[in-house]
């Protein structure tokens, strides 16, 4: 029997107050907290991680409950902190991730292991007040826990405070956490890592990512990011007086009252009158057939493909060569808006490429906002590791105008199965699932055909300048790697030197004498071992 959303959250209070009736009657949890537990469902779904997980929910709550007491979670306010905490900047949340997901900033170096326990208790304390303030304001979105370990060094590390930060969304915030990217760790911290890797489930280690400058920008943009990471985000911290009590996203709070976007199956197989005479002009027999043919082709072959279709179709450069996004399971293309154009043959379409990054199979399924002015071909299919899926979105006739508003929806996840993805998906839960939305161009325009002698190939400016940005960035990285090696082959070369001169110059017995100084302490006056 499959359980709707209103089924598990009862299941998950009445199993709760059984299982856990001594521990409600005699007074360790929160009263404000049982009362939420009662009052609004919400708060009962966010321990909910799966319809099959329901029994280790009720287990949640109790742990969550009894946690929340005891850290007097429910009366953290700014009050409670010293002006010394807030100024140090050392937690914060600012922007979000390329998912829209909230960042919490965690700036590791401004953390002292050897710090006082009332001043550790107190920094724990300041991470639970950020963390319930962003739950409190929006318990059903995620977060991503930023570690910045730049210029840490082995005073700032520890292990219990990490593990203490993974426990938080591990057992009192189990649906909270999108990911965990740390940033820049310094490899003497590998040991360190491998101890609290031991200790996690693979399910928690999934949701940790290790990045670095040239490659951060795959989770957030760069006019998020500061300077030192490679972006252009000239923002500081700077505590005020009341930031407690204003909302950490005025924009979250103001889209409540909007209209909720409701993204539809969309209608598959469309093909319109004119359709054979485009497939045939793209002639699906020869050797060199494009993508719409043999969707599984690699990116040289999609790139030819590309560039036949623009000849053939008109396209000019500026839409066939779009940025992309880059995802956690997908690249997509293009990034932001889809441009629809007419062919010479009537056609209004346009092209969304998938890649799959990953060395696993990927699902994939597109839904759109207005399902009557769209046909896509596929819809919904499973993408081999290293290949290219090639999505035609195609406007129903006479639909030329009012599109700038409607929207499509990419949704990706990995698999290991030959499930149906349009099952697939709706089994899935939430944080398994990459999410990215499309924009429609508001006007449909008429190709011109394109001047023989360009290259279809060529990108802008854009993409180029962003690829030779991270090929930068990860260049310097190596050569800082480098640099380290050369410098310890050195010392080690002029060790080997010192003590070669040593032996030629003063000879063996001198040389001999020399190194046996050290152990003289071994021997009595007469020469003879203590």
């Amino acid at each position: 029997m499959i359980m709707g959303v209103n089924e598990n959250i009862q299941y998950v209070k009445e199993n709760f107050e059984r299982k856990y009736a001594d521990n409600i009657a005699s007074g360790m949890y929160d009263a404000r907290d049982l009362e939420k537990l009662q009052a609004d469902p919400v708060f009962v779904q966010t321990y909910i991680r799966g319809k099959d997980r329901l029994d280790e929910g009720v287990d949640l709550v109790h742990s969550s409950l009894k946690f929340r007491k005891e850290i007097k979670a429910n009366d953290l306010c700014e009050a409670s902190f010293d002006r010394e905490l807030f100024d140090l900047g050392a937690l914060y949340f600012h922007k979000k991730d390329i998912q829209g997901n909230r960042i919490l900033w965690l700036r590791v170096k401004l953390h002292r292991k050897d710090a006082p326990p009332e001043r550790i208790a107190i920094e724990k304390q300041g991470m639970i007040y950020a963390i319930e303030k962003a739950f409190k304001e929006n318990p059903l979105s995620k977060i991503v826990v930023l570690l910045d370990m730049s210029a840490c060094g082995l005073s700032n590390l520890d292990v219990d405070f990490v593990k203490y930060i993974i426990t938080i969304f591990k057992y009192y915030y189990p649906t909270f956490l999108a990911y965990m990217l740390i940033y820049d760790m310094p490899w003497i911290f590998n040991a360190a890592w491998k101890l609290i890797k031991a200790w996690l489930s693979p399910e928690a280690v999934a949701k940790i990512k290790f990045v670095t400058k040239g490659d951060v920008q795959t989770y957030i943009k760069a006019e998020d990011l500061p300077p030192y990471m490679g972006g252009t985000d000239s923002f500081e911290f700077s505590f005020k007086p009341g930031m407690g009590d204003e909302p950490l996203y005025p924009e979250d709070v103001d889209k409540k009252v909007e209209k909720k976007v409701h993204f539809l199956e969309v209608q598959e197989g469309f093909v319109s009158p004119s359709q054979s005479d485009l497939e045939s002009s793209l002639d699906f027999n020869s050797n060199t057939a494009p993508a719409l043919h043999n969707r599984n082709n690699n990116n040289q072959n999609n790139s030819s493909n590309e560039k036949r279709r623009s000849l053939i179709l008109g396209r000019s450069q500026s839409f066939t060569t779009s940025s992309s996004f880059v995802g956690r399971f997908l690249t997509i293309s293009p990034a932001d808006e889809l441009a629809f154009q007419v062919a010479d043959n009537g056609e209004s379409f346009d092209i969304i490429t998938l890649t799959n990054t990953l060395p696993t199979q990927v699902a994939f399924k597109v839904k759109t906002t207005a399902p009557e002015k769209f046909r896509v071909r596929p819809s919904s299919g499973i993408i081999r590791p290293d290949k290219t899926e090639e999505i035609y979105v195609y406007l129903v006739p006479d639909v030329r105008a009012d599109i700038g508003k409607d929207k499509f929806l990419v949704m990706a996840m990995e698999t290991t199965t030959g499930t149906d993805p349009a099952t697939l998906f709706k089994d899935a839960s939430r944080d398994k699932i990459m999410q990215h939305k499309l924009k429609c161009a508001p006007e449909v325009v008429r190709a011109t055909e394109s001047k023989k002698g360009i290259s279809y190939l060529q990108e802008t400016p854009s993409t180029l300048a962003g690829k030779v940005e991270q090929l930068e960035n990860q260049t310097r990285y190596l050569q800082k790697q480098v640099n380290f090696l050369i410098c310890i082959q050195a010392f080690t070369g002029i060790v080997l030197i010192v003590v070669m001169l040593a032996y030629s110059c003063f000879g063996e017995d001198l040389f001999t004498q020399f190194l046996a100084l050290p152990f003289d302490f071994c021997n009595d006056p007469y020469g003879r071992k203590c």
